[in-house]
């Protein structure tokens, strides 16, 4: 793990302090300059001595990450932004644009192991799991860097998030955190493709984090295919643990169905889909694809809408999300970067 405070949440901040012969409140003032302030230099910290200056510094660095580029989308106005790690690794975040509010999503991997066959991502294997200060970091740059109010941030970037639970959940506490960045709990998504023990235990949270699932079929067969994982936590399996989830927090899950012609756009597919979700609290994003180099087709315009057609009526919420980004390769299942030079 790359050495840094800024991997330490609230608590652990003040901890830390303590193990250097400090105060817990030193710890505090710490925390509040990083992320309430958006300090990223010991030197700015007007009320910290030099003392604990020096003892920040010799800690590591308080710049996690490095802007490389910034594209701005003349269709829809999203920016992604291509920030470069320490190591020499890079990852793509991204500002879109809806209405009156910005989101930001999120990586949480260098890479992504989870070898879905629609996802550029996962075409790069994982080279490393994000830490928590790195994730958060991405949000500290997006907001410093486009004069944005970011007032929603999804796990939906590069990389599977519950494959790197514990950082996830701890950047996510210190975007929540009212010290933190103080983005409310209910406007923080974490996505997973269906690692069944995490969505049994994020479940229990006691935190108000949404949980959205990448479902992309509602046949076992045919989600094998597109989506490994569901040869390790098999489909029955998948929706036994967000329906438990649901009953546990009395949220509605959200799933995402990435549309493929001729592969998951039937009137077969969405009798599957109603079969399988008209007893669990929910709602569908159905997200025409967004094509990459890769084997699968955008459906047409038409596809679109018979495949909602047959999705009238049913007792969950069915939503057409069109991915923002696609002009800069911005969009769901389009990121991806090759390993940067040191």
């Amino acid at each position: 793990m790359i050495k840094s405070v800024k991997n330490l949440d609230y608590e652990e901040m003040q901890e830390w302090a303590v193990s250097k012969g400090l105060k817990p409140f030193v710890g505090r003032q710490i925390f509040e300059w990083i992320y309430q302030k958006g300090i990223h230099s010991t030197n700015d910290m007007h009320n910290i001595s030099k003392n604990v200056q020096d003892i920040l510094d010799e800690e590591g660095s308080l710049v996690l990450l490095d802007l490389e580029t910034q594209e701005i989308s003349n269709d829809d106005d999203s920016e992604k932004f291509l920030f470069k790690c320490k190591d020499g690794y890079a990852i793509e975040t991204v500002l879109l644009h809806s209405g009156h509010h910005y989101t930001l999503c999120v990586s949480s991997e260098i890479g992504c192991a989870m070898g879905c066959t629609f996802c550029k991502t996962g075409d790069m294997g994982l080279k490393r799991k994000l830490t928590s200060g790195e994730i958060v970091e991405q949000v500290i740059l997006a907001k410093r860097i486009s004069d944005k109010t970011i007032s929603n941030i999804v796990f939906m970037g590069m990389g599977e998030p519950f494959n790197n639970y514990a950082e996830v959940i701890k950047a996510a506490r210190i975007i929540n955190h009212e010290k933190g960045l103080n983005i409310g709990a209910r406007h923080i998504t974490v996505s997973t493709s269906g690692i069944v023990p995490y969505i049994r235990e994020f479940a229990h949270l006691p935190f108000q984090f949404k949980l959205a699932i990448s479902l992309n079929s509602a046949n076992n067969s045919k989600r094998s295919e597109l989506m490994p994982i569901n040869r390790r936590y098999p489909l029955d399996d998948l929706l036994s643990a967000a329906k438990y989830y649901t009953i546990v927090t009395n949220k509605l899950v959200t799933f995402g169905y990435v549309l493929l012609k001729g592969v998951n756009d039937t009137a077969k597919d969405a009798h599957e889909l109603i079969e399988k979700l008209s007893s669990i609290p929910s709602k569908l994003n159905v997200i025409p694809y967004n094509e990459t180099d890769g084997r699968f087709e955008r459906p047409s315009e038409k596809d679109i809408h018979r495949f909602l057609t047959n999705l009238e009526n049913v007792p969950f919420a069915v939503t057409l999300r069109f991915s923002g980004g696609r002009g800069i390769k911005a969009a769901c299942g389009q990121l991806y970067h090759e390993v940067m030079n040191s």
